[in-house]
């Protein structure tokens, strides 16, 4: 008889996961065996120690900062260890499912473009600030939403799978920001800062309950490489003009406002940036006011 289909494909993993159980006499035991595949609706892992089917188990997953319920299917001893596979309960949610109504990109900061090294190092990053054992920082509401983003982006076939379902169309880029003025590394500074600047003001005057901008929007718009950005963000935090928000956003402050009122750009291109009215890339740039503004 023709084997049926597995109804959830699996996946080759390698890391470690933490098994608690009760025996009959109520005593708690816990192993730390390796996961080797995985799938929604269950794993396959190898352990020293033997454990019977359909013991009751909490699974918590450590590089995915989840726990879930599950249920010993089988143990078969092999060689030295235990192949152990076990089903998550119904009743129970995948730590491995996808929230397709959620930016994950959004809610790590990150670009779209960004490669798998650069994720985990974000999110190392940002999970350390954000954990609820931090106390400066910490905010365990965000720090679960950094967890589920990071369980689809850390893993390179579910962060392709999520890419192709999500399928949503990422922020264009305005031609403005591509002038070489702005791109120029050290000639464009002052720019970039005046650049970063209205996008902050405009964003005030549009949504005052919400005003900020996340790096990862200012490197969509802009289209300016993110190490260009850091600095220029770095500067205008120190100059006092931004700030950044518990959540990593930038927004302007009072000091900000007054500078950019202060400084309005008399060209008409950069007057659009502060109404939020856009560009035509038929427009002429001529910039005048890179030396002597943001500095």
């Amino acid at each position: 008889m023709q084997q049926t289909k597995r109804q959830h494909e699996r996946v080759t993993v390698d890391y470690e996961v933490v098994f608690l159980w009760e025996d009959a006499g109520g005593k708690v035991h816990n192993t730390r065996p390796r996961a080797r595949d995985a799938s929604d609706s269950g794993m396959r892992v190898e352990s020293t120690v033997p454990i019977e089917n359909g013991t009751q188990l909490c699974v918590e997953l450590p590089r995915y900062g989840s726990v879930i319920e599950a249920v010993v299917r089988y143990c078969v001893a092999d060689g030295a260890v235990f192949r152990i596979g076990v089903q998550y309960s119904s009743s129970s949610e995948s730590p491995y499912s996808v929230n397709m109504e959620m930016d994950y990109y959004e809610v790590l900061q990150l670009s779209p473009k960004a490669d798998q090294e650069t994720i985990h190092r974000v999110y190392r990053i940002m999970a350390a600030r954000f954990h609820p054992d931090n106390p400066d920082s910490g905010d365990q509401e965000r720090f679960l939403l950094l967890s589920e983003a990071y369980r689809t982006l850390g893993d390179a076939v579910r962060r392709a799978e999520y890419d192709l379902l999500k399928g949503t169309e990422r922020r264009r880029a305005m031609p403005l920001f591509q002038a070489r003025v702005f791109v120029d590394e050290k000639e464009g500074e002052a720019n970039r800062r005046l650049g970063v600047l209205c996008l902050l003001y405009a964003q005030r005057r549009r949504n005052s309950e919400n005003p900020n901008i996340t790096l990862m929007e200012l490197e969509e718009v802009m289209s300016i490489p993110r190490d260009y950005l850091e600095f220029t963000l770095w500067y205008l935090k120190q100059k006092k003009y931004v700030e950044m928000t518990q959540g990593a956003d930038f927004c302007l402050t009072a000091t900000g406002v007054d500078f950019v009122e202060e400084h309005t750009p008399a060209q008409d291109i950069l007057r659009r940036l502060l109404t939020g009215s856009g560009y035509r890339p038929s427009q002429e740039v001529n910039f005048q006011f890179a030396s002597s503004h943001v500095q």
